[in-house]
């Protein structure tokens, strides 16, 4: 039988696909009966066991014999069928226990390979409290000819307070034009209006056409049969059922009909879509992350490149959810399933698809993630106002039950349970979640204080991390096996990509005045007054590039610069009494000065100290300009001229072993010593000998210490790098 209607004409923009009815097709009926459709491959397995037929086994089954009697498995009684299979059928394996001592499962629905229109994504749901569960629903799909492997589609668990529909995790594909379904389980099991939904590249609402009992079904020649595939249960000969979806203006659904049903009454026209479709796969070449190359991060993490709602075509029409927000608290790494065989540019219209099932045929009113992200890297807006979500908080998805609030939901675009996802997933999700960490001050190191209910990869009670993945906190293996494994190294990406954090105080107190994030994780903090208005701001240094910025603040401008050599020492000062500060590199007792924050080479290059010596650096007569002091032990050989020669004065002042500050720590234009032993600070107003006229505790033990005049005061204080 055929339900195909007249072709819908094409958009003016090749690029955007005409608008599509989405297919679905009745499995069970309001009473968990089976469809003529989900009777026909278990009636045809009965029309092939015992006969010899060739058929392909399951892994970890014997493989099938001639001999009805022979040692293939049972496949136990299928609910609804009538009676218990005859030997020769191969055992179920479900994917889920395919590495244990799994027991056949019984096969309660069995379609034939179904012929269909185009898909991208395809979605099993039913009536959520009809069942008690225990089924598990497997599903796999023609593409490019060849027939993927089966796989075992995730209940999706995902909205906080349930809807009357329940469903399995969205199976994407890159274009698939069949499709097979089997569900396996305990007698009794099968829930009610099982439905599945195939939604092509721009799916829309369709009418409704109901197929009776009595009509016949249209195989395809056997030519068409797929080669062997790894199945729960397969038939003889393996061929497809001619179900045919229809586009736009054509014919909706092909609902399979109980015995008793008739033909449903035919719903308005599909809405098109946006205009706006097109600008998605324009996009497929030109995402690029936000991070600065190199590893070096200017200030906190910034909003990388992201396809907007718009930007891929969603239908606003779908959207019947209110948007609500919480302040953020974690990430949740998520992958769908099915295929990963798709292109760029078929990306947005597996989105449409994926948005389309959530919000329709899971009745969630949107999409369930915030954020998707494609093996190519596109990364696509999901829930609606995930992307101008205030800082701090993000819209409360629905992409883990009872843990949407407070948490980001992004998922890789396709199932890696098997197969490794491309690195560019990865470094994309960090990207993403970096930028709304940064927002929120979320330090990714610490826990996130949510616990895990328990689950078959986390124990009950357990204070997560940042970033963990789906299966944390559900009875699910998402995000896979490879991604999940990988959550460490993404939670060290997102550190680094949100860099450094800075804690200035203006006035020797116990807390901080300004925090703000700067620097990749490994970069050297610098100090100086880059530009000449008297407060010290920061640089990054990695090798011989020097990322500077003239503000204290996340996501300040910057400018970066190129100066000598990797394995140089750096040191900051006034040379020239200009009031801007300037880098030097020191090459033994050798000072390579540069009067300009720019590259290029020395402007004057003198000698100083021998090549072991600790170098600082101060205006230590007051007269505006910065020279060289050389620390041996606890004894300071101070040059008030950056010419070589002998020392004009030298002191005693602390330990050997203390770390030694230089500032202009009481305001009155000349530079001394602190010394830092732990967290306290012993600080001398004079280049003399003596106690220390200050003592303050700051910060942590482990804190990077910077000094610098961080408001203009002219004097000095402490600041922390974590």
């Amino acid at each position: 039988m055929s339900l195909v209607g007249a072709p819908a004409q094409a958009d003016a923009e090749e690029s955007t696909p005409a608008p599509s009815a989405v297919t679905v097709v009745g499995l069970t009926g309001g009473t968990s009966q089976l469809t003529k459709i989900a009777r026909d491959g278990l009636e045809r397995l009965d029309d092939t066991a015992g006969t010899g037929a060739d058929l392909p086994t399951a892994p970890g089954a014997e493989s099938p014999t001639s001999d009805p009697a022979a040692t293939s498995p049972v496949v136990g009684a299928a609910a609804g069928h009538g009676g218990p299979m005859s030997a020769g059928v191969p055992v179920v394996i479900p994917a889920a226990t395919s590495s244990t001592e799994a027991e056949a499962a019984d096969v309660l629905l069995l379609t034939p390979p179904m012929e269909t229109q185009e898909f991208y994504v395809a979605g099993v749901t039913w009536d959520r409290d009809s069942s008690e569960g225990g089924f598990q629903v497997f599903l796999r799909a023609r593409q490019d000819g060849e027939w993927l492997e089966w796989t075992e589609l995730d209940v999706e668990a995902a909205l906080d307070e349930s809807t009357g529909t329940a469903g399995t995790d969205p199976y994407v594909t890159g274009g698939a034009t069949a499709v097979q379904v089997q569900v396996s389980g305990p007698e009794g099991s099968l829930p009610d209006n099982l439905q599945l939904s195939l939604m092509p590249s721009n799916p829309t609402e369709s009418d409704e056409v109901v197929t009776e009992e009595g009509d016949d079904v249209t195989y395809l020649p056997e030519e068409d049969a797929p080669s062997d595939v790894a199945d729960p249960v397969a038939f003889a000969d393996d061929t497809t059922f001619a179900l045919l979806g229809g586009p736009a203006g054509g014919f909706a659904v092909a609902d399979v009909a109980l015995d008793s049903a008739g033909p449903a009454p035919a719903s308005s026209a599909p809405t098109a879509m946006p205009t706006s479709v097109a600008a998605a796969a324009d996009a497929a070449t030109t995402v690029v992350p936000a991070a600065l190359t190199g590893g070096v991060q200017a200030a906190a993490a910034a909003r990388p490149t992201i396809i907007s709602r718009a930007g891929w075509g969603a239908d606003p029409a779908l959207m019947t959810w209110t948007p609500t927000r919480a302040a953020l608290k974690a990430a949740v790494v998520h992958h769908t399933a099915g295929s990963n065989n798709y292109t760029a540019k078929e990306s947005p219209g597996i989105v449409r698809g994926i948005y389309y099932y959530h919000a329709k045929g899971n009745d969630w009113g949107d999409i369930g993630y915030n954020f998707l992200v494609d093996k190519y890297g596109q990364v696509f807006e999901g829930r609606t106002g995930s992307l101008g979500a205030p800082a701090g908080t993000m819209t409360v998805g629905a992409h883990a039950k009872n843990f949407n609030t407070g948490t980001l939901g992004i998922s890789a675009i396709g199932d890696y349970t098997k197969v490794n996802a491309p690195q560019v997933i990865l470094d994309r999700m960090a990207a993403v979640i970096a930028w709304r960490f940064s927002d929120a001050g979320i330090d990714v190191r610490t826990a996130s204080g949510i616990t895990s209910p328990g689950t078959a990869a986390t124990p009950a009670g357990r204070n997560l991390p940042r970033i963990f993945g789906h299966r944390d906190v559900g009875s699910t293996t998402c995000p896979g096996n490879d991604i999940y494994g990988r959550l460490g190294s993404l939670t060290s990406a997102v550190d680094n990509l949100m860099g450094q954090k800075i804690y200035l105080n203006n006035k020797f107190s116990g807390y901080s005045d300004v925090d703000f994030r700067f620097g990749a994780r490994g970069a050297q903090i610098l100090v100086g007054d880059w530009n000449g208005d008297g407060r010290d701001t920061l640089a990054a240094r990695e090798g011989n590039r020097f990322i500077v910025t003239d503000e204290n603040k996340d996501r300040a401008a910057t400018r970066t610069i190129y100066y000598g050599n990797p394995g140089d020492e750096i040191y900051i000062g006034d040379w020239d009494g200009n009031g801007t500060d300037t880098f030097a590199v020191r090459r033994g007792n050798q000072f390579h000065i540069r009067n300009s924050m720019t590259s290029g080479q020395a402007d004057r290059v003198i000698y100083y100290g021998n090549p072991g010596d600790e170098i600082l650096v101060g205006d230590w007569d007051g007269n505006g300009t910065d020279t060289f002091a050389v620390r041996r032990g606890n004894q300071f050989h101070i040059r008030n001229t950056l010419t070589s020669g002998y020392a004009d004065r030298a002191f005693y002042y602390g330990n050997p072993g203390d770390v030694i500050l230089v500032g202009d720590w009481d305001g009155k234009g000349t530079d001394t010593f602190a010394v830092r032993r732990g967290i306290r600070y012993h600080i001398r107003n004079s280049l003399t000998s003596g106690i220390a006229d200050v003592v303050v505790d700051y910060g942590n033990a482990g804190d990077r210490t910077i000094v610098g005049d961080w408001d203009g005061n002219r004097t000095t204080t402490l600041g922390v790098v974590r």
